[in-house]
């Protein structure tokens, strides 16, 4: 997995705390993202930390301006983070478990 990561926001590899974190969850076999609808601003920067068992991903649906992918983040890991520095309602999701374990980060202006 990870191959088909959309990362034109890599973010910088664990320079420091995110200014949003978005936890990654596993509930009873359901995996989700906390909150599933999450807003930030253009500019501020964004990492997802994996409170599962298993390894998740965040990987933004589209390509083009304001795509992003965490690579695989491993049980109890945090992602770099990632700048978010376009405008717009980004829908993603985990590539290991496909478009079933879903979330929306809307970037604001």
């Amino acid at each position: 997995c990870g191959k088909d990561d959309k990362t034109t926001n890599p973010g910088g590899g664990g320079g420091g705390a995110a200014d949003h974190t978005i936890q990654i969850l596993g509930f009873n076999g359901t995996n989700s993202y906390s909150p599933d609808t999450d807003s930030v601003s253009v500019g501020q920067t964004v990492s997802w930390h994996n409170q599962d068992g298993t390894a998740h991903t965040a990987t933004s649906n589209s390509g083009g301006a304001g795509a992003f992918g965490t690579g695989t983040v491993g049980p109890g890991s945090t992602s770099a983070p990632i700048a978010m520095n376009t405008a717009g309602t980004f829908a993603y999701h985990c590539t290991i478990h496909g478009l079933t374990m879903s979330g929306v980060l809307k970037v604001k202006p």
